[in-house]
């Protein structure tokens, strides 16, 4: 199915038909000798394929330990089945620093395990396992927390204090990056225990991530893909279990975002499933870094089971720009923890300051939730609401509370059918809000919809029985248009 915007067909990136087996350059299998790094060896691999004019870097079947590995182009990196990379535990090894985006921020930092910079046509294939054994990465944020990104944003790379370039210690890498890269591949791997993020695009084009299996439940922060700035996009028929976001859409963090000003944009994200998604994550998020801007992204057909939560948008104060042009369809939602649809423009509260972010132009459809606290709750900012937001055929087959809407413009709610416990729906501060075909039933004692807020108005329904309607806030049935206005789309 062709995505809603114009967007180029991507295709494999294709290379010559040769082969350079790591062994041949002196790789030894753990089973031989458990301690030997085969650093080295690959990089002898690569540059011998890279030398001869590209070429397929073979990783045999069995067990391989290796510091980091970095890439070059017209390299295919193949990992066979029955292949394992351990990544060394030794810090060290990840030295010297390179260049990377920490969570929205640049900085100089410890090496990914694997690094691809500044390359055109490049992959990573196979059905073997990359194994970061993230261990004592993790041991860093259970004791240090967070690196301060938001203060390191304020300031020119060159004087930051952030990452190990700066002396900071504390900073964990990302698993594979790929930087300022082209025509890109990553097929068929499995991919354990991530210090963080897994596999992270940035300011990246033209890639194709497929069948590809993500375990980093335990890792923080431990998202599975990462679509960071980058552009032409396609990720399909992926599994994720992980310890954040599964699929995430971000283009920077506040100053340092603004300032580079490039965004995410024409992305497909299809055929997927993301289950015990956790710490707080999304099966498809956008955000929390914005600053670059998110458009044209289609999503569809996938599960997200066990999840904390389903779709969500999140972004605050201080990121500006706008997210917009968003397409979403056909989605199935089980056991999910706290929202399935969430729009949250507060992200780490109310009280930051600076440029105001947008979500608009976002269309929902044919989703089916069934358990769930909060189904839908979509939050505005003050000086900024969400604007035409398009909801159209969806279930919520059980639910604690409905959906809670709050400082919303040009919403459309058609075919919407909703079971809840609590009030089925609250309107808080809605202008042109459009309902057609909507279904409310809750436990509630009282009526299933309440209207209220000074700013609330233009209301249209075509079909709701008033008699199931309650106002607040001086609100009364005048807030209420005969002639629904339902958009097409």
């Amino acid at each position: 199915m062709s995505p809603p915007f114009e967007m180029p067909v991507l295709e494999r990136p294709e290379f010559p038909d040769q082969t350079f087996d790591i062994r041949d350059y002196g790789a030894v299998k753990m089973a031989e000798d458990e301690s030997h790094k085969n650093t080295d060896a690959f990089h002898r691999a690569i540059e011998a394929a890279y030398d001869a004019g590209g070429g397929k870097v073979l990783v045999p079947e069995g067990d391989w330990l290796s510091g980091p590995i970095h890439l070059m182009s017209n390299i295919n990196l193949h990992v066979s089945e029955g292949a394992t990379i351990y990544f060394s535990t030794d810090k060290e090894d990840y030295l010297p620093v390179v260049k990377q985006r920490h969570e929205g921020v640049e900085a100089f930092n410890y090496s990914p395990m694997i690094y691809a910079y500044q390359l055109s046509n490049v992959a990573i294939t196979g059905k073997g396992v990359l194994d970061a054994q993230g261990e004592h990465w993790w041991e860093w944020y259970r004791e240090l927390g967070a690196p301060p990104r938001a203060i390191a944003s304020k300031v020119p790379l060159s004087r930051r204090d952030f990452g190990k370039g700066s002396g900071m210690e504390g900073m964990r890498p990302n698993f594979v990056i790929f930087w300022e890269s082209e025509n890109i591949l990553v097929e068929g791997v499995t991919l354990n225990d991530s210090p963080m993020w897994n596999v992270h695009l940035v300011y990246s084009n033209k890639i194709i991530v497929r069948d590809i299996r993500i375990n980093s439940l335990m890792a923080p922060n431990g998202d599975g893909v990462v679509i960071d700035s980058s552009k032409d996009v396609l990720i399909e028929y992926n599994h994720f279990e992980t310890g954040d976001d599964a699929v995430v859409l971000k283009s920077g963090l506040n100053e340092d975002g603004l300032n580079i000003n490039i965004p995410t944009e024409n992305v497909v994200v299809r055929n997927f499933e993301a289950r015990d998604v956790r710490t707080g994550s999304g099966g498809v998020v956008f955000g929390s870094e914005t600053s670059g801007g998110i458009k044209n992204v289609y999503v569809h057909n996938a599960l997200f089971d066990g999840s904390d939560r389903g779709v969500r948008f999140k972004t605050e104060r201080g990121r500006g720009n706008v997210v917009e042009n968003i397409y979403i369809h056909d989605i199935e939602m089980r056991n999910i923890t706290y929202e399935a649809i969430n729009f949250n423009t507060f992200y780490t509260g109310p009280q930051v300051t600076g440029p105001s972010p947008q979500f608009r132009n976002i269309y929902i459809s044919d989703i089916h939730i069934d358990g769930v606290p909060n189904a839908i709750v979509m939050t505005g900012l003050p000086e900024k609401w969400l604007e035409n937001i398009n909801l159209k055929n969806i279930v919520v087959a059980s639910s604690e509370e409905g959906v809670r809407l709050t400082r919303v413009k040009d919403v459309t709610f058609e075919n919407i059918e909703i079971h809840s416990t609590k009030r089925a729906m609250i309107v808080e501060d809605a202008f042109e809000l459009t309902m057609k075909n909507v279904t409310l039933e809750d436990s509630f004692d009282g009526t299933p919809l309440l209207f209220r807020g000074l700013h609330t108005g233009a209301v249209f329904l075509s079909d709701f029985p008033l008699d199931q309607i309650e106002f607040e806030d001086g609100l009364s049935s005048d807030i209420l248009l005969e002639e629904p206005q339902v958009q097409e789309w």
